[in-house]
């Protein structure tokens, strides 16, 4: 696979800060680095260097780590979060929950669709080993037993019901609510693991979802495209990257100044730059607003 210059170069930068007051970089950084080896580290070649692999082993995770806390504007996404889901454990006392979208990264706000600036109380929750629940033709509630497309359920994809169904079971005979509006195209799946928003307003256009703002993150895609970084986001991303490399060297002094000037030189540095890109009108005086 072709070299990937634009990610190499911010590798270097890390190399370059990482060796700060060395007489020289000669030899130690990298010519090329393509995207299957940042995207798994164990396919650099064991004869290139150590620093290499190390880059690669840490460039995803330091990537997401710097956006989660910088939560720059171009990694920012929306997305109205689609139907209702419901399972078989406690929601936290909320009173809908949400499936998140693939690529989320970060959670921001829950916001009106049609206005932005209106935000939800709201909280991004973790479920481990889940099963979706619903409500079937009877009424019951029932839990997924068997992962699979709701094209897939018996009776011509219909809703599950107490005539038997194998990717369905008996959840609760009594208390319809368990269970949310069985939908057609949906995934309904069991023993999965995975964040979820709990709410209690819908805040979609349709008045149906929830609507959110998030950081979002796909490898060798969305927000892992240096061409759209601020030239302060690579700043940041370098010196946090050089940080977790020398940790690594054991090097724990420089960690310490690296994750210093991390944190008061250029996290403000690109907040700064992100907020002289945002216009707040002023608002009008008293003559301005009787005069038209």
């Amino acid at each position: 696979m072709a070299d990937n210059p634009e990610k190499r170069h911010l590798a270097n930068r890390a190399i370059m800060i990482l060796n700060a007051g060395k007489t020289t970089n000669s030899g130690l950084l990298f010519s090329t680095i393509d995207d299957t080896e940042f995207a798994d580290y164990t396919t650099v070649s064991e004869a290139n260097s150590a620093d290499k692999r190390l880059v690669c082993f840490l460039y995803e995770t330091v990537l997401k780590q710097v956006i989660e806390q910088i939560n720059p504007d171009f990694a920012i996404r929306y997305a109205d979060l689609g139907q209702e889901r419901l399972v078989n454990m406690e929601s936290g006392g909320w009173s809908y929950l949400f499936e998140l979208p693939a690529d989320f990264l970060a959670f921001r706000a829950q916001v009106a669709e049609g206005n932005r600036k209106k935000q939800f109380d709201s909280e991004v929750l973790f479920f481990r080993n889940y099963s979706h629940v619903v409500v079937g033709t009877d009424g019951y509630a029932y839990y997924c037993s068997t992962a699979h497309l709701s094209a897939d359920d018996t009776d011509d994809g219909q809703p599950p019901d107490d005539d038997g169904d194998g990717n369905w079971t008996l959840y609760s005979d009594e208390d319809a609510s368990l269970g949310a509006q069985w939908a057609e195209e949906v995934a309904y799946l069991t023993a999965n693991t995975a964040w979820m928003l709990g709410s209690n307003d819908f805040s979609n256009d349709d008045g149906d979802s929830a609507y959110i703002k998030y950081s979002g993150y796909v490898q060798a895609a969305f927000a892992d495209e240096p061409a759209y970084y601020p030239e302060e986001f690579k700043n940041a991303f370098a010196c946090r990257l050089a940080a977790e490399m020398a940790l690594d060297s054991k090097d724990y002094e420089r960690r310490r100044r690296l994750l210093e000037e991390y944190e008061t030189l250029h996290k403000p540095a690109c907040w700064s730059v992100q907020q002289g890109k945002t216009y707040i009108a002023r608002p009008k005086t008293v003559f301005e607003r009787r005069s038209g």
